[in-house]
């Protein structure tokens, strides 16, 4: 049994995707040897690993760099560690015909402070995005810019481009780290204000009208992930990237790994979805991601290397909303919304929605309080009986 598995292991490892034929194709038009191509070739293997879920072409050189500082992080030897920037310099530069540039000094101060943070991937590129884009603008390198000339960039990301609150407070937010901690600048002096924080209402579906939605879901893949996502209240990438152990039957409970915050949480799963789950699963058996993308994998029990994308799960929430005439401006995440608001409906305790949610503050779990239809129905017939003899 055990020589059997791993014949089929090495039999997948033999499978070669069609970008590292056309990067071992350069190679050996450029006369690497053999093992210089293994070497480069696995490098890119690990890569798109690393970043699983985005296909080769989606990651960005700054990505790819991002990977290479984890692998020093993680005490990777030196020689490795080459081999993996060789490997990945020359997809880049040759393969793909992208310029690959070196992090420069400041560039690799302000990554390893946000490193000591523990920030993501995801925040650490948005951060250096934010600080690059203010640079381009005024044409100087950012440690060189006075504090006026960092206001004038915001008063042009405002008033003159109107990007949305959400937008310029993430830019403030990664200009602000870099002045304060990377360079010990005083960023107050700069006179940019935090936007104020829009306090909107979530779009709320009722109970009927999310299962006019999901009964009008006609792929069983997207069935199974969209009702999911409402039965636990998931988000939508949390769902889309659970691996077949996560769902734990036994217990009736479903991990959440490295969610939102870099925490785990468990959220019970009702056994009506179990069963979903396995009947999808057997359609394709993919050991490596719940929801496999649907361009890769497609033999039965093969390890596909990308979860199915978040933008496709989306797109089908949109067409069975639209099928089913529900009107409201709702998406994948009003699920979520939905699902907190109709367990306080029943009375579930607000302490535990909080911890199946997810939040830190219980303050963002009660929001959820002011949604709820008896709840409303009954402050609104009270108010209604006291001013009744006006």
């Amino acid at each position: 049994m055990r020589g059997k598995r791993s014949t089929e292991k090495r039999g997948y490892q033999r499978k070669i995707s069609p970008i590292e034929l056309r990067m071992r194709a350069d190679m050996a038009a450029r006369g690497y040897s053999p093992l210089t191509q293994a070497f480069y070739a696995r490098a890119v293997r690990h890569l798109a690993r690393h970043y699983a879920g985005h296909s080769l072409e989606q990651i960005s050189v700054a990505e790819a760099q991002s990977y290479l500082r984890v692998l020093k992080q993680r005490k990777v030897s030196a020689s490795t560690v080459g081999n993996h920037t060789a490997g990945l310099r020359f997809l880049f530069e040759v393969t793909f015909g992208k310029v690959w540039r070196p992090v420069s000094p400041l560039r690799q101060r302000m990554l390893k402070d946000m490193d000591l943070r523990g920030f993501s991937v995801k925040t650490q590129m948005s951060y250096v995005r934010s600080v690059s884009a203010l640079s381009r603008y005024i044409g100087r390198a950012p440690d060189k810019l006075s504090d006026e000339e960092i206001r004038s960039y915001f008063v042009h990301l405002k008033v003159e481009r109107k990007l949305a609150r959400q937008t310029v407070t993430i830019a403030l937010c990664g200009i602000k780290f870099f002045y304060e901690t990377t360079l010990k600048r005083d960023f107050s002096l700069t006179g940019v204000p935090v936007p104020k924080r829009q306090k909107k209402m979530p779009v709320v579906l009722s109970t009927g009208e999310v299962r006019s939605i999901l009964g009008k879901v006609r792929k069983l893949r997207f069935q199974a992930c969209l009702k999911l996502i409402y039965a636990c209240g998931l988000r939508l990438g949390e769902a889309c990237r659970l691996v077949p152990t996560d769902i734990d039957s036994a217990r009736g409970v479903v991990l959440i790994r490295n969610a939102k915050g870099a925490t785990d949480r468990q959220v019970p799963i009702p056994p009506a979805i179990v069963a979903l789950l396995r009947e999808f699963w057997k359609t394709h058996r993919n050991r490596r991601w719940l929801f496999p993308a649907e361009s890769c994998g497609h033999r039965r029990g093969s390890p596909s290397e990308r979860h199915i994308p978040l933008s496709a799960i989306q797109k089908a929430f949109q067409l069975a909303r639209q099928d089913a005439g529900i009107a409201k401006a709702a998406h994948v995440h009003t699920l979520r919304h939905s699902w907190a608001t109709h367990l306080l409906e029943a009375n579930i305790n607000l302490r535990l929605i909080q911890e199946w949610l997810g939040h830190r503050s219980p303050a963002t779990t009660s929001a959820y309080t002011h949604m709820t239809e008896q709840g409303s129905n009954a402050a609104a017939q009270q108010v209604g009986r006291m001013m009744a003899d006006l």
